[in-house]
């Protein structure tokens, strides 16, 4: 397993976020404490004018011994690109790659910044309460990469008063193994959330290599371990202090491709992730401070090929905001931002750095009567001192009338190059300039209730280009990054959902598609093969659509999902054929007395679909996982 070296403040930061201590024995002293309301944070309503999908809680609740990227492939606009389970999985949105996606842990950036993306297939569901995808630019209020979309991965406070247990683990084919525990406190001073998680797989399901014989998938074993420990401090009536720590490991082999015989390539991953945020809110005005820090160690070895790779990334951040209440009607929020980046590794000929200092400021406008709302944000990056281009953007949401709502945004975003682009060190570019262009966004929505049923439906239009796409080409005997394209991405998406409450239960029909037309628009290379053409797994079509029913503690769905074809190489000559699989889920929940429970059983790719969502990585077939959870509290 990988190690580090932690600096002090981690260790002095672990001690803060234990639960008990001085601060927690002298809870009784200020029991009659109101909770501050957390409002100087751009998590939310900062951006009105931009779509959100949330994952439903239910199937947040059945899917939480499995990985982010499960739950992701439920969003609409999404597109998760997975190597074949236990393997990397990537997200790009709405026609970007995955280094245009940010993603979120509690508001702190947490992509790789030598790759410049996330590995979603280690990040288990069982740490986080929300998981929110928005679609759209949002470099304005979270910098670089947020270009395609925004993926915030949440915790949230105990809701309640007192203590509660909870306990899932989970069996299924190929060797899974998952087990959950988390335990919550809360009173009025103080609250405590713990959270452990460790999973292995086998993975060895079997699959047809290029000369149609069926095998078992070896090498693809996976372990995986966390500990996340996050506390709210109620210090006065106006004041808290939040502290977070995440930690987390996992090994894995890397299985062979169709092509090839055999792997024996190995990967470890281990991350140290702390946090400290200080809130204080008046009347008036409110102000918050972050410092954050995160440290990881990525160790790569095949002996086939004789490669060895040891990576050790690290970040530290610190971030001032304040809320002011200019009129009633009118928010003025300020901020400042610093992030300080390094990288070690074995390929690196110097250990890079780079320090990011931002300011930001954002101004928000109700009417009257609350209808309309219209938000303008503006961000300033500096780059080791050089400047970034300026991102404004502008974002306005209206309610037309009770059951209709629209918004729209533009906005300019940006992506600055990764440490690979820069240092690496057979093409490396330190005269790399970061993509950068404008997007634009609609939607419609319309929702209707009447005595027993419901409905929603929401369309969604959005445009936008990147200028300086950095590619990496061949040059001789190796190939170096180059700003030398501009992409053009449009392409709308819809959602609709139905409910209708029987006599027999509550049925509910959701279904989603998504069209996206992303393109090489311009290239500084003659005869480019690549222009006009379909960028690499980027589907033009996406669908899913699911059918629920829920009755006194029994539920049961069956989902589908169905991507187009996804071009594999850049001239769009070859591609991977369209995939269509379904999944069958089923519960059955109860209470006894404080306990409570959940019996449950998946069966994925029920329909045993032979697919692949990278070229020659085979996804797994029909596979079965039964699970239970156990809840106990004051």
């Amino acid at each position: 397993m990988a190690s580090f070296n932690y600096p002090f403040c981690l260790i002095a930061s672990l001690a803060l976020l234990l639960p008990g201590g001085c601060a927690y024995a002298q809870a009784d002293t200020v029991l009659q404490l109101e909770p501050v309301t957390v409002t100087a944070s751009r998590l939310r309503g900062w951006q009105p004018g931009l779509s959100e999908g949330m994952v439903d809680s239910m199937q947040l609740s059945l899917l939480r011994t499995q990985t982010v990227s499960e739950a992701l492939r439920q969003q609409s606009g999404l597109y998760v690109r997975d190597y074949g389970a236990g393997n990397i999985a990537t997200a790009s949105a709405r026609g970007a790659s995955a280094g245009h996606t940010a993603v979120l842990w509690n508001g702190i950036p947490i992509q790789d910044p030598m790759l410049g993306l996330t590995d979603l297939s280690i990040l288990p569901l069982f740490l986080f309460d929300e998981i929110r995808f928005i679609p759209g630019g949002s470099s304005a209020l979270w910098g670089s990469g947020a270009v395609g979309g925004v993926v915030h991965l949440d915790g949230l406070p105990p809701a309640n008063n007192g203590w509660n247990i909870r306990y899932q683990g989970e069996a299924g084919s190929f060797g899974q193994l998952a087990n959950g525990l988390a335990a919550n406190l809360r009173n009025t001073a103080f609250s405590n959330t713990t959270r452990l998680f460790h999973r292995t797989a086998d993975n060895n399901y079997p699959y047809r290599d290029i000369f149609s014989r069926e095998k078992r998938l070896p090498n693809a074993e996976t372990r995986q371990w966390s500990l996340m420990q996050e506390n709210t401090f109620q210090l006065t009536k106006r004041q808290q202090l939040g502290g977070h720590f995440w930690w987390q490991a996992s090994e894995r082999g890397i299985p062979p491709t169709r092509v090839q015989q055999s792997s024996r390539a190995r990967q470890e991953d281990e991350s140290l992730r702390a946090a400290l945020d200080w809130q204080w809110k008046g009347d008036r005005s409110s102000y918050m401070a972050r410092l954050a820090t995160s440290q990881a160690h990525l160790i790569y070895e095949d002996s086939l090929t004789n490669t060895f790779s040891d990576s050790r990334t690290s970040s530290l951040l610190g971030e001032i905001e304040s809320t002011h209440v200019l009129k009633p009607q009118w928010h003025l929020k300020l901020g400042l931002h610093y992030n300080r980046l390094g990288a070690r590794s074995n390929v690196y000929e110097t250990d890079p750095r780079q320090n990011r200092l931002a300011a930001f400021t954002a101004l928000r406008w109700w009417s009257k009567n609350e209808h309309w709302q219209a938000v303008l944000n503006g961000r300033q990056e500096w780059v080791d001192g050089a400047a970034v281009p300026f991102t404004p953007s502008l974002s306005l949401r209206g309610q037309l009338n009770p059951r209709m709502a629209i918004g729209a945004s533009i906005s300019r975003n940006y992506r600055l190059p990764t440490f690979n682009d820069l240092y690496w060190p057979e093409g490396g570019n330190p005269d790399l300039l970061p993509e950068s262009g404008w997007n634009q966004s609609l939607f419609l929505r319309a929702e209707k209730q009447g005595a027993n049923w419901s409905a929603y439906l929401q369309l969604s239009g959005f445009n936008f280009n990147i200028n300086n796409w950095i590619a990496w080409l061949p040059q001789g005997a190796y190939w170096a990054p180059e700003n030398v394209r501009q992409v053009w991405s449009r392409g709308g998406e819809a959602q609709a959902k139905l409910s209708y409450k029987s006599a027999i239960g509550l049925w509910s029909l959701h279904s989603q598609y998504s069209y996206t037309r992303s393109t090489n628009e311009k290239s500084l290379l003659a005869n480019d093969a690549t222009l006009q053409q379909q960028l690499l797994y980027v589907p033009l079509h996406q669908g899913r659509v699911s059918l629920a029913w829920q009755f006194k503690g029994w539920y049961a769905a069956y989902y589908h999902e169905w991507t187009g074809k996804a071009y594999t190489l850049p001239d769009n000559s070859v591609s991977l054929p369209g995939a269509s699989v379904g999944a069958l889920r089923a519960s059955r929940s109860w209470q006894w007395k404080k306990i409570s429970g959940l019996l449950y059983l998946h069966l994925e790719n029920c329909w045993n679909t032979d697919y692949e969502r990278v070229a020659n990585r085979p996804m797994p077939g029909r596979s079965l996982r039964v699970g239970v959870q156990l809840a106990v509290g004051s």
